[in-house]
Formats: structure tokens, C-alpha cells, sequence
């Protein structure tokens, strides 16, 4: 059975991630690595996604709450059943893994738990489930074994395990490499290492609307989890969740985006983790100096999958290709280099811009002398011909005026006299007066992305354009308190779209930053949030719903920095 998309709850590790379904399935498991073969994947094919539950024996048991425990992705679900109680906590284990662990305890009585196994079967791979006494093993294009408490019994959909729960007592079942050998590891030691490496609210969190505050530590959670240790963060977890019912808006996101991450950055400096934004920067760094501004890599920093189809899998819910790769790591994306340079002034603001950031710097301004005059796909990766897409080139603007302010600090060497005459030329280009802004320099209407002419910094030429261009987005792009991303369709698939998440608090941020009221759209914005949460790209313009990947680093980090937008980075 397939849920909702905002009803899954999100276990990450640096490594990998999961999503667990409301039944206590397992429904998304890419091994050992989140841009690996999907392992378990009944969330996009439930015949051949494979399954690993975890749940009362009892049928009539039902679970009364599911919550995350504070400043962590450690899962808590409490089964009630009968007069007894089930407490079930899940998480990824954060030290030498990766592992999934499920602990479970009762309370009142004793219970009896189910654990249910069956294979996957990802296309052009052999269908592996074999019991060895108290241990399974499972897998497809990856092998894995579970621990169990009990024995394993083989039966002609997979395998299951019963075993009862004593009320005081624990019990742990545990997913792992087929080569790791099982090793014990604590809850407990888990949600310290876990509230280590998130702090504490910083003080004046208290201060924020009731929940706020927990919502920025689940954020947190989500931007730590997401990002590989030294390496990238991805986009999202998942990938061909789409961002319309049964619509072919179906994209592979597990990879990391350089735009996406330098927002990602920026939330973690405003949230306190300075260390984690840092380390991210470093790896951005490291990419361009080696490759150039690309658009998008794996987690390692190596070139991505080619984007292929996958036409086995029936999708979720009937939205199909299932895609895995991207395609947009073959596109020229001018608003790439700005949007690094922006991290990097913001390090420097904070005394934590690393080496390789800095080396960055002059190659990106370089970059952008060169090319800033060719067309490009944009920040919403439009499938088609290039064009001179007006959001690409304000980004520019202000990566060059950024950079030469650094060389002004002694910061970064380089020409800071030809970056900002280039910086000069591309305002011209663009034109200081004239009305809103648009989607491209020739028109196409308004643009959600341009709230961050209001939101970046160095943008004086264009003070007289940001009202009229705030209010073309609020006319035409707004649907129901969230805004759609662009006017029309400029892409050639028809399929439609929903409402993003992220640039709605970003017209909530560009309102309140040019002193006007952006209340109800970062109130919409939040209310696309799932029970645990979490963000997905887009959401229902109706029930406001997750929608499309999920969770959405750039939705959790909007948030974030619109929340948090009169702290100092600092």
C-alpha cells in the first residue's frame, strides 16, 4: 500500500536515508550509499518494491502517535494494543554503519511484534530472500541481513518473525550489510550523538511562535542527515516522487545540486552550525576548483548517472517514468557561480570560510566574465532551448559585485576592476528601470525566483524594479497562499505542476525585507509541512500536501532563512 507522500518519516545518517510508512514498513531504502540502487522501494512499486514491516502481531492494534525525538531523525511510534502499549524507535546509526536499527519495548503487557520481510526485485536483478535461523538475508543489485530476536520462517511471499516483548524488557532488529557482522548500538548513544551535533536552540529561539523552534531543530536534522560526511548534500532523498499526480514530473534528486547547497550552507551558518556550513562550503569549493560550476554531482564529487527510465516500475501512485540520473547535469546554469560567491561572503561574514571556498572564488568570477553573455536553462532547469533568463543574470550581478568586495578585503586575490565592469555590463544588460522584472530579458512573464532581487545583496541598480517585480509575482503566481514558479509553460512537457514550497518563503523573506507584510505566504509555506515536519518540493495548492521529492533540502532551508532572516550570520 502507498501513503500520502507527507505521511513517511525521514531516517538519515550522512550515508543513506529511509522512509517508514505509517504501517511500520520500511517503503524507501537506497545501500550503502542515497544514490546507490534502491534497496527497498515499495513507495514508487508496492508489488516490487520489496518490504521489511515492523508492527503488532495483533491486527486491531493501531498506532497513536509517531514523533521525532527532539533535534534528531530517531523515530518514535507507539502502537496501542489492547491494554498494553508498543513503543517502536527507529533510526540510522550514525557511527560505523550504516545500519537500520528497530527497537521495541512494551508497557502494561506483553506483546507480541510481526516482523515481515519480502524480496525486492529491482529490474535487470535477481530477487534474493534466504533465512539463516535468527537472520535473513535480502536484496537485488545490494545484499543485506536482518537480526532478528527469533527464528525466521520462509513462506511464499517472503519471510516473517514473531517474538514478544516483556513490559521493561527491549528488543532490537537490525538491518545491515551482508558482510558487516551485527554489533549493538544504543538508542540512547544514537540520540546523544545526535543532540551533539545539533545544540541547542540558540536563545532566542524562545522567542519565536509556539513549535517554531522544534520545527528548526527537525530542519536541522534534515540538513545534517542529508549531507555526506566531507561530501555533498542532496537535493532530496528520493527520487520520481512526482510533483503532480500521476504526472511524468518524475525527477531523480539524490544528488548534490551546487545551488541547492550553498542555500543549504547558509541555513546551517544561520541555525549556529557553522562547522557543518564550513565543511559543506569546503566541498563546493573543491568541485569548482577541479570541474568548473556545474550544475549538479554525486556526493563524492563525481559526475552523475546519465538519466535513464526505468519502465518496469509502475511509480507512485501510476506517475511515471521512474527516472534515475538527471538530466540537468548537462545544462549551463548561469545563477550556479553567484549563488557559491554568496555563500562565500557569508563565510567570510562569519570567520569560517574554508580554503578550497576561497580558491573558488576568483575561478567562478572568472567563469562569469567569460560566459555571462550565453543563454542558459535557469534555476528551474527548463527543458528546451537556452535563454537569457533574467534571474541567471541578476545572480550574476551579484557574484561579481560579491567577489570584487572580497579582493577589496584581501580575502581573494583577482581582477576586481573587470569584475565589477562585468558585473556593470550585465545591469545594463538587464536594465535598471523598466518595471518588474521577468522571466527572461525578452518577457515570459513573472518569475517566483526573482524575489531574490530583494533577498541577495549588491543589487542597488535594480531598487526602483523590486516592488513592481514583488507584485507581479503575488498577481499572477500566487495559488491559494503559495506561489507556482513561473507564468506558463516554458518547458515542452504538458503534465502540470504544483505550487514550490521554497519560493514561497522566499516572497515571504522579499515582502518583509522591502518592509511590507509576508505573513500569509511563509504562513502558507508552513503549512505545507507534514506531520513530522517535513518539507516536500512542491505541495497541494488545496490541502497544501507534500508533494514531489521528499523531504526538499531547499524547502527546509527557505524556511529557515526566512525564519531566521533578521539574525546575523554570525
Amino acid at each position: 500500500m502507498q501513503h500520502p507522500i507527507g505521511e513517511h518519516a525521514l531516517l538519515a545518517d550522512s550515508r543513506t536515508a529511509a522512509l517508514i510508512d505509517p504501517d511500520g514498513n520500511v517503503a524507501w531504502l537506497c545501500w550503502p550509499w542515497i544514490d546507490a540502487t534502491p534497496l527497498l522501494f515499495s513507495i514508487l512499486d508496492a508489488h516490487r518494491g520489496g518490504a521489511f514491516s515492523l508492527r503488532p502481531a495483533r491486527q486491531d492494534a493501531r498506532a497513536v502517535s509517531r514523533r521525532y525525538h527532539p533535534r534528531s531523525l530517531i523515530l518514535e511510534t507507539v502502537w496501542e494494543v489492547g491494554r498494553a502499549r508498543l513503543i517502536v524507535e527507529d533510526a540510522l546509526d550514525l557511527g560505523d554503519g550504516p545500519s537500520l536499527i528497530r527497537s521495541v519495548r512494551a508497557e502494561g503487557d506483553v506483546v507480541e511484534v510481526l516482523v515481515s520481510v519480502t524480496a525486492p526485485a529491482w529490474p535487470g536483478t535477481h530477487a534474493l530472500l534466504r533465512t539463516f535461523g535468527d537472520s535473513v538475508e535480502i536484496g537485488s543489485a545490494s545484499r543485506v541481513v536482518i537480526h532478528a530476536p527469533s527464528q525466521w520462517e520462509a513462506n511464499t511471499n517472503g519471510a516473517t518473525c514473531t517474538f514478544t516483548v516483556q513490559p521493561g524488557s527491549l528488543a532490537t532488529v537490525t538491518l545491515a550489510s551482508a558482510e558487516t557482522a551485527p554489533r549493538a548500538v544504543s538508542m540512547d548513544s544514537t540520540l546523544a550523538e545526535w543532540q551533539r551535533l545539533i545544540p541547542e536552540a540558540r536563545p532566542h529561539h524562545a522567542a519565536l511562535p509556539p513549535g517554531l523552534s522544534d520545527l528548526l531543530g527537525t530542519s536541522a536534522a534534515v540538513l545534517i542527515g542529508l549531507r555526506r560526511r566531507d561530501g555533498g548534500i542532496v537535493a532530496a532523498p528520493t527520487t520520481s516522487l512526482p510533483q503532480w499526480p500521476r504526472s511524468a514530473r518524475t525527477w531523480d534528486y539524490r544528488y548534490c545540486w551546487l545551488r541547492d547547497s550553498s542555500l543549504a550552507a547558509l541555513a546551517m551558518l544561520r541555525l549556529g552550525l557553522a562547522d557543518a556550513a564550513r565543511s559543506l562550503g569546503a566541498f563546493i569549493g573543491s568541485v569548482v576548483t577541479e570541474s568548473g560550476p556545474l550544475p549538479l554531482v554525486r556526493l563524492d564529487g563525481s559526475a552523475p548517472p546519465d538519466e535513464t527510465e526505468v519502465a518496469e516500475l509502475a511509480g507512485y501512485g501510476g506517475a511515471r517514468p521512474v527516472r534515475i540520473g538527471n538530466a540537468a547535469a548537462g545544462q549551463a546554469q548561469l545563477d550556479v557561480p553567484g549563488e557559491v560567491i554568496e555563500l562565500a561572503t557569508s563565510l567570510t561574514r562569519a570567520s569560517a570560510l574554508p580554503d578550497e571556498l576561497a580558491a573558488a572564488v576568483p575561478v567562478l568570477a572568472g567563469w562569469l566574465v567569460h560566459h555571462w553573455h550565453e543563454p542558459d536553462h535557469g534555476i528551474w532547469e527548463i527543458r528546451g532551448a537556452p535563454a537569457p533568463y533574467t534571474h541567471s543574470l541578476i545572480t550574476a550581478v551579484s557574484g561579481l559585485e560579491g567577489a570584487a568586495s572580497l579582493v577589496d578585503q584581501r580575502v581573494v586575490g583577482g581582477d576586481a576592476t573587470a569584475w565589477r565592469q562585468a558585473a556593470t555590463s550585465i545591469a545594463q544588460e538587464i536594465g535598471p528601470s523598466g518595471g518588474a522584472l521577468q522571466l527572461r530579458l525578452d518577457g515570459g512573464g513573472a518569475d517566483a525566483a526573482l524575489t531574490q532581487v530583494a533577498l541577495l545583496g549588491r543589487l542597488d541598480a535594480f531598487s526602483s524594479r523590486i516592488g513592481p517585480t514583488l507584485d507581479l509575482i503575488v498577481e499572477r503566481l500566487d495559488r491559494g497562499g503559495l506561489v507556482d514558479r513561473y507564468e506558463g509553460q516554458p518547458d515542452a512537457l504538458a503534465d502540470p505542476c504544483g505550487p514550490f514550497v521554497f519560493p514561497t518563503f522566499w516572497l515571504a523573506g522579499a515582502l518583509a525585507a522591502t518592509g511590507r507584510d509576508g505573513s500569509r505566504w511563509h504562513e502558507s509555506a508552513l503549512a505545507t509541512r507534514g506531520p513530522f515536519g517535513l518539507f516536500g518540493e512542491v505541495a497541494d495548492p488545496v490541502d497544501h500536501s507534500p508533494l514531489g521529492n521528499y523531504p526538499q533540502v531547499q524547502s527546509h532551508a527557505a524556511f529557515v532563512l526566512a525564519t531566521l532572516a533578521a539574525e546575523p550570520a554570525s
